[in-house]
């Protein structure tokens, strides 16, 4: 997990200027599961990445013929669900 906590860390220090709710979001959990191993190296990966806020956690995926894009993608979509779920909250705290 350390390679996709350097490229979290990496995302959260170009965002958290623009969205600095992302500075309570923690990576909980990461797997890696090769989807169609009969293929080789055509073979697709699924990384899911479980995040959560201190309140609530969630899970999202990534998948790709390529571990690297597979996982970016999870961590991005872990990301913008947790600003999703920020943003819903404070919408119904302000109705």
């Amino acid at each position: 997990m350390d390679q996709l906590q350097l490229l979290d860390a990496a995302l959260r220090k170009a965002l958290v200027n623009f969205y600095p709710q992302i500075a309570d979001f923690e990576l909980t959990d990461y797997k890696v599961r090769i989807l169609n191993g009969h293929t080789g190296t055509a073979a697709k990966t699924r990384a899911l990445v479980e995040s959560g806020n201190g309140q609530q956690r969630w899970t999202t995926v990534g998948v790709s013929t390529n571990i690297l894009e597979a996982s970016y993608q999870a961590v991005v979509e872990g990301l913008e669900y947790g600003l999703l779920l920020h943003f819903q909250a404070e919408k119904a705290l302000n109705v």
